[in-house]
Parts: structure tokens; C-alpha cells; sequence
């Protein structure tokens, strides 16, 4: 299927300005030679988040690029945007150990781009899983090189099989989230080449990659956004790569260090270091060669012609095209990366020898399909496992259910809808220029507002409805990355709206610490919130996330443990979630989060027929794994991990997967323990 059958009447260049993907190099050196020196700097220069600009006399596009690993997020940012397919994240498509699964997933994600308007998708995530706390394995695929590498490659041959370009990264050794804009992953070259390096070579030789995304962090001391060593004579003259190396976000440091060692394109635009004129400054001085910048804008024209953008521009708006093919091409994905871990003859469960079925944990009610950072992106449906399982079984099954611990790091998003209006300037009021509506309580944007009349400088009003399932005092919870209040019955809850607030680690660190104040709320009785925000003193990210917690209970653990006593049979469901497996922080602690370990261990003695289902994107230590009687490692795995974790409880599928990583039984058990995560500002691979 054709993804460009999806709209009709999408606007083309007129048909004697466009350039062939089949036309060669003659046609790129003539229009080349036709570019001024600003022209050409434009091309290897972002003019927005998630665009290129292209230049309109010579018929050149612009190009537009999306996030990433695990679905096509369009022009979102962590989780908002229109829904898309989501699959299921790296570490489960590792659990597959199937490449041509795999490229067919590729498949449906290069015709997701299209329909988010892209030409490139900022994926896969192919960085080595070098420790169980490493902030973005959930996003890796393995701890082996082969294996990832292979998995690539197939990815990447079916994302660009749609005429959508694949970017795999993070080149090279960013295998911690550990200061990781600074940071120096000291690596001997045997280790560097056999493990570290090896799954890009093969996404660039097996999958024939037309990009690749430079990471943040130095390599033996030297930027990877200005490594000649790395982005020349190993990527380019070794393994023969010829296409776009673009950097991470905001991770390039030099203008003409960057642009001789091999660096293309600098985004998101403009570039701090060569946008605003700094790029052709360093041409006219001679620190960067014409020859040189010709070479990176043919690099990009060479893109664009893969990637069809002369003659298929995209230009049209975002569309969310929910697919019943993409969605049961995902629930096989989700079903075939399930790893049984231990079976004593207790699954596949039996419905009908089955009465009453205890559904229980922190994750049961909880759709934790994805982790957390630039992989996030808003699915185009949310199950949660006891939805699942009711769906499938409540006309013949008793399903009670408990949620047994809390697991929250930071209080969870509030559930939307949640309607905001954009204001142009620093102050909410006035005409409004824009409105959205958001599913929870994450309203975030990543520089301007493309309506705004002044980009970047602009206010928001946001209104949602909280209604209480319990009475009691919750908390109330912000984290801010610019000016916000909290207003409730029109008296300010929380106040934000200063400078000077105090960073936490959220939000890539850009976000506030947990600012919380105290509800009284009854069952039942909805309470009107609106929040109001400003892009004032906002480093690169705008926005609040508002979360609510409920009233502590110290009962939670033994109303599940009554619940198990009275079952025939457990699903006990727990794991971790986008809070403490993300993008920009690392995890401390391979144990599951919260009382879990308690939970389990008490609810197996109050039943041996409980089967464990842990959701967790990496490693956790099961010290209960001897007595539960099964166990089924089930990922992050996408949007239609439900109904396939009940496929598999069920027995109409059978568990394939096998672990693409290893789960030590302790931390200590793992060989990076003594390196990890670096100190001194180098993180050595000892």
C-alpha cells in the first residue's frame, strides 16, 4: 500500500522545476553552482524544529523531519501532536529477534511519516545497552552488536523502502544519559569498533542509511558533532557512507570545527553555531571551504531527491490514519516480543476454569505502552492491561482488580481533555491567535508558536475539569519550564509566575522541581483548573505538566492481598513507567520502583496460581522470581500491548519472544558496575 494515496490534491512543484530522484549529479552541480553563498548556508541549516528550508527560485523544498524510534510523531513534542501508530519500543523489537518483522514495521512507520507531512524519521535508536540503568534502553535494542545491527538494518531498509529517510543514532558511544551533553565516553578502539560502532556500520552497509544523527557527547575527547576521525575517515572512507550526518538536537558546539570534520546539517534551526550569518562568516574567512559547503549542500539535495521532496513535498498537514492493518501488524509485534520467563503450568490460564480473576499491581490500570523523552508521542489508542483482559473475558470471568502500590516518581499528567488558547506576547488576554486541545495535563512546545506574529513570545490559557474518585486531600502537582499559575476557583493554587524557580530533572533538566499544594476533594464533584503560562524566561521548552495525587492509602497492599485470596488465578502487573525510564535521566536502581517488591512477594503467598507481568522497558531484579508462578516479561509494547498480553495469557498466541539483553540478578552482577555512570566528566568502558 501507498501511503501517498492517503489525501489527494497535495500541492507539487510545477512540473519543469522538479528535480528526479533519477536525475544525477549534473543536475545537482548545476543547481548548486546557481546558489548564492546564504542560500547554500539555509540548506545545511534548520529554520525551525522540525524543518529545513529550501530555496523557491531554483524549485528547491524544504524538508521536514519527525521523532522518532517507536511511531511517526509528526510535529509534536513528548506526547502531544495528533495521535499515530505507536509499536512497540526497542528493547521489545530486540525481544523479537526477527528482521523481517521488523521491516515490515519499517514499512508502516515510513507510511506514518507520510502522513505526518515527513521526509525523514529521526530512527532507530541503535546505541548498545551497556548498563540495566542506561536512561534510554527502552529505546536500544540490545545489548549486542549483531543483533541490534541486523535489526537496524531491516528496520531502516522498510522505513526507506516508502521513500522516507532513516536517521540511526546516536553516533557514537552515548550509552548513558549521565551529563550527557558533556560528557566523554572513553572507549579503546577494539571495543569501540567490535561493539560500539559495529550496529551503525551494518544500518549504513545492510540498510544503506541515507542519514545518520551525530550524538551529544564527546568521544575520546573530542565532540561527535566534530570528530573527523568518527564522521570522515571511519563513517565516510571506511564503510563508504553518502549521506546526511545531522547533529542531535542543539548538540553542535563549533562552526567550523564541526562543518570540516564531516557535520552536514545543524538543527533545529536557526543554529546557534550556523545560523544567523555564522556559517557564511567562516566561509568568507576561509575557515570553512566553498568546496566543503558545496559537498554538505549536495549531501542534503541528494536527500531530498531519495526522499522524493522535489517531487513530493509534503506539503500538506499532519493526518492521523488509523490503520486496521498497522494496528494488527503492532499487536503481532507486541505478542512476539513477550519473553516467559517462568512457567509452572500455570498459563495459558483456562477461562473456563476460571470464576473470579484478580487483576492487580501499579501497571494493571496503567496503558505503559511507551517510555519516556523524544520517543514519547501520542498513540492513537491507550488500553490498559485490566481493559484488556475485561474486553476479552468479562461475559464469563469475575475480574476484581487492586492497584496494589504506587509507583509515581512525579505526580501523573491529569487525563483531558484540556482546552487551551494561545495568546500573542508574554501576557494571557486579547485577541486569541490559536487553539488546541490536549489529552492530559503535558502542554509543552519547543520554541515558537507558529501562529504567533512574534515566534516565541507568547502566553496560554488552559482549562480542564478534575473529578475526584476519592475524597480526601490530594496533591496538587506543576512542573514548569516557564512562567505558570495554577488558578482554582479563581484563587492562585500554585504560583509560578516569577523568575527564579528552582530546576529539577524533569523535562530534560530544563523543567522546575515538583511544585505541590494541598486539595480537599470529594468523590465526584468536579473542580474547574486553568492554567495559565507564559514562553517568559522559557529555555527552549514552553509549558507546565500538572499532575494530581490521590489521598495516601496504607491499605493498598492488603486489599490485594484480599483480592488474590479470593481468585482462582492472579495477573498481578507491574513495572516501571515514562518517569523513571526516559530520555535525560538515568535510572539509580535496577529494583521496581515504589512497595512492588512487597506486593509480589505478598500476593504469591496469598496465591501460588499468580502469574507476574512485568512492563518495564530494561532489566529489573526479581528476587520473588523462585515462587511466582509464571513470569512474563512484557515490555513497553505499543499501543496494542493489551489485547496481545491477552492474547498470550489466554494461550492463542505463544510467548517467541527471548531477552535481547541481560537481566543480572543484581546490579553488582554487571560489568559496566564499576564504570557506570562516569565520573570527572568522562564515563570510561572499562
Amino acid at each position: 500500500m501507498d501511503c501517498r494515496s492517503f489525501s489527494d490534491g497535495r500541492p507539487g512543484l510545477p512540473s519543469s522545476r522538479r528535480l528526479s530522484e533519477h536525475d544525477g549529479m549534473t543536475n545537482l552541480a548545476s543547481l548548486i553552482a546557481q546558489l548564492s553563498l546564504e542560500e547554500k548556508a539555509s540548506l545545511v541549516n534548520g529554520n525551525g524544529m522540525w524543518t529545513v528550508p529550501g530555496v523557491e527560485r531554483l524549485g528547491i523544498p524544504s524538508l521536514t523531519v519527525t521523532d522518532g524510534p517507536n511511531g511517526a510523531r509528526g510535529g509534536g513534542l513528548l506526547g502531544s501532536g495528533i495521535p499515530g501508530l505507536c509499536i512497540p519500543c526497542g528493547s521489545a523489537l530486540g525481544a523479537t529477534w526477527n528482521p523481517e518483522l521488523i521491516e515490515r514495521l519499517g514499512v508502516a512507520l515510513g507510511q506514518e511519516s507520510h502522513t505526518k507531512a515527513s521526509h525523514v524519521l529521526l530512527a532507530p535508536t541503535i546505541n548498545i545497552h551497556r548498563s540495566p540503568l542506561g536512561g534510554r534502553n527502552f529505546e536500544c535494542m540490545s545489548e549486542d552488536p549483531l543483533l541490534t545491527g541486523k535489526l537496524a538494518a531491516a528496520f531502516i531498509r522498510g522505513v526507506q523502502s516508502q521513500g522516507v529517510g532513516c536517521t540511526p543514532k546516536h553516533f557514537a558511544g552515548n550509552d548513558a544519559e549521565f551529563e550527557r551533553n558533556t560528557i566523554d565516553s572513553v572507549i579503546d578502539e577494539r571495543a569501540l569498533r567490535e561493539i560500539y560502532l559495529l550496529p551503525f556500520e551494518i544500518a549504513v552497509k545492510e540498510g544503506g542509511a541515507w542519514g545518520l544523527m551525530a550524538a551529544y557527547n564527546r568521544l575520546n575527547g573530542t565532540f561527535c558533532c566534530e570528530h573527523p576521525w568518527l564522521l570522515e575517515t571511519v563513517l565516510r572512507e571506511e564503510w563508504g557512507f553518502d549521506g546526511v550526518v545531522v547533529t542531535d538536537w542543539l548538540a553542535s558546539r563549533s562552526t567550523a570545527d564541526s562543518a570540516n570534520a564531516g557535520l552536514d546539517l545543524e538543527m533545529p534551526g536557526p543554529g546557534r553555531m550556523w545560523g544567523t550569518g555564522k556559517l557564511e562568516d567562516a566561509v568568507r574567512q576561509g575557515e570553512v571551504s566553498q568546496v566543503r559547503l558545496d559537498t554538505m549542500v549536495e549531501r542534503m539535495l541528494r536527500l531530498m531527491q531519495r526522499t522524493r521532496a522535489f517531487d513530493e513535498p509534503l506539503a500538506h498537514k499532519e493526518e492521523s490514519i488509523d490503520l486496521p492493518e498497522h494496528r494488527a501488524l503492532a499487536r503481532e509485534a507486541a505478542s512476539e516480543s513477550m519473553v516467559l520467563l517462568e512457567n509452572d503450568g500455570l498459563l495459558p490460564l483456562a477461562p473456563q476454569q476460571l470464576k473470579r480473576l484478580a487483576v492487580i499491581g501499579p501497571n494493571a490500570n496503567r496503558a505503559q505502552i511507551m517510555g519516556g523523552g523524544s520517543a514519547n508521542l501520542r498513540a492513537f489508542h491507550y488500553t490498559t492491561p485490566l481493559d484488556g483482559l475485561r474486553e476479552r473475558l468479562g461475559d464469563v470471568v469475575e475480574i476484581v482488580y487492586e492497584r496494589g502500590c504506587d509507583i509515581e516518581r512525579t505526580a501523573p499528567p491529569l487525563r483531558g481533555p484540556i482546552a487551551v488558547k494561545f495568546f500573542d506576547g508574554h501576557e494571557p488576554g486579547g485577541p486569541v491567535i490559536a487553539t488546541r486541545e490536549y489529552e492530559r495535563g503535558k502542554v509543552m512546545l519547543f520554541g515558537g508558536l507558529d501562529e504567533a506574529r512574534v515566534p516565541g513570545e507568547y502566553s496560554m490559557q488552559a482549562r480542564l475539569e478534575l473529578v475526584p474518585e476519592e475524597s480526601g486531600t490530594h496533591q496538587l502537582s506543576l512542573v514548569v519550564t516557564s512562567w505558570t499559575r495554577v488558578i482554582i476557583d479563581g484563587d492562585i493554587a500554585i504560583d509560578a509566575w516569577r523568575p527564579g524557580i528552582e530546576r529539577g530533572k524533569e523535562m530534560f533538566g530544563l523543567g522546575s522541581i515538583e511544585l505541590v499544594a494541598d486539595l480537599e476533594l470529594r468523590e465526584g464533584q468536579p473542580v474547574e483548573i486553568l492554567i495559565e503560562s507564559s514562553s517568559r524566561d522559557a529555555i527552549i521548552i514552553t509549558g507546565f505538566q500538572l499532575g494530581c495525587r490521590p489521598p495516601p492509602r496504607d491499605d493498598l497492599i492488603d486489599s490485594a492481598v484480599r483480592a488474590a485470596e479470593s481468585a482462582d488465578a492472579v495477573v498481578l502487573v507491574v513495572g516501571t513507567n515514562d518517569d523513571w525510564e526516559t530520555e535525560g535521566r538515568d535510572r539509580e536502581s535496577m529494583d521496581l520502583p515504589g512497595r512492588s517488591d512487597e506486593l509480589i512477594r505478598r500476593v504469591i503467598e496469598a496465591n501460588s496460581r499468580t502469574a507476574v507481568v512485568v512492563n518495564a522497558g530494561s532489566p529489573v531484579t526479581m528476587p520473588w522470581a523462585d515462587d511466582a508462578g509464571a513470569i512474563l516479561n512484557v515490555w513497553f509494547g505499543g499501543q496494542e500491548m493489551a489485547p496481545a498480553l491477552a492474547d498470550v495469557l489466554l494461550g492463542e498466541i505463544s510467548p517467541s519472544g527471548k531477552l535481547p539483553t541481560t537481566f543480572p540478578e543484581r546490579l553488582e552482577h554487571n560489568p559496566s558496575y564499576v564504570n557506570f555512570p562516569g565520573e570527572n566528566s568522562e564515563l570510561r568502558y572499562g
